[in-house]
């Protein structure tokens, strides 16, 4: 019999649902104590129903696109591999995130890098995982300083194009990835590298990336580090 000491293993699907439990819990208490705080006001301001809304859509994104991997991965819906230009991706992914952005003082600050030939892939899934990354990033970036910016970037590498977000005050790396998923699970806050809490976004985002068979990465651009995937021109992907 298992003594209740024991230390129970979750399994990779476990862990990730845990993190976004965990992850929208925090603004749920946020909103529920400026409903409280409204409820004994006369008045509640344009701005505090706009901040309102953005911890909402944040969760909501957050929700979409975790439910969006088990749909895929169970195969309930199949991937749309198609011809994408990045930074046509990147400039939508950056108006989505920019009002979430705006309500943590963080400024998104796109760089799509040169024009380069069409990806393949399937944009709502990319798109999914990038404003999930995207979101915690932003939230990093709040709590190290006022009037903090994010990069969201392209550019191209000897190994295709490299789409992801960069910081001049981060500390991450290889070996912090590798340990971020070690503890993933069983620490609350899995990647003090790089933000407080669960950081339940760079895990799903990561997730959803392997369902397009690219990884998410340490990497470093203009004296700047970030995480990152790296995409394949379509000419030099093969369908199997």
């Amino acid at each position: 019999m298992r003594q209740s000491g024991d230390q129970v293993q979750l399994s990779e699907e476990q862990k990730l649902f845990l993190g976004v439990v965990e992850q929208i819990s925090r603004p749920l208490v946020t909103i529920s104590r400026m409903s409280e705080l409204a409820l004994t006001s006369e008045c509640t301001t344009t701005d505090q129903w706009q901040i309102v809304q953005s911890i909402i859509n944040a969760s909501l994104q957050l929700v979409e696109s975790y439910s969006l991997n088990l749909r895929v991965r169970g195969k309930l819906t199949p991937l749309n591999l198609e011809p994408i230009t990045v930074s046509a991706l990147l400039y939508d992914t950056a108006e989505r995130l920019n009002p979430f952005a705006k309500q943590y003082g963080v400024e998104i600050e796109l760089e799509p890098g040169p024009r380069a030939q069409p990806v393949i892939t399937d944009k709502v899934v990319l798109q999914s995982a990038l404003e999930s990354l995207g979101q915690v990033f932003v939230m990093a970036q709040a709590e190290v300083e006022r009037h903090a910016y994010v990069r969201l970037g392209a550019h191209r590498s000897a190994h295709g194009v490299v789409a992801g977000y960069y910081t001049a005050s981060s500390t991450l790396g290889v070996d912090s990835l590798r340990r971020a998923h070690a503890m993933q699970g069983t620490a609350r806050q899995p990647f003090q590298q790089l933000v407080n809490g669960p950081a339940a976004g760079v895990f799903v985002a990561e997730s959803l990336l392997q369902t397009l068979s690219v990884h998410l990465h340490v990497a470093k651009y203009h004296n700047m580090t970030g995480l990152a995937t790296t995409l394949l021109p379509s000419q030099q992907l093969q369908l199997v």
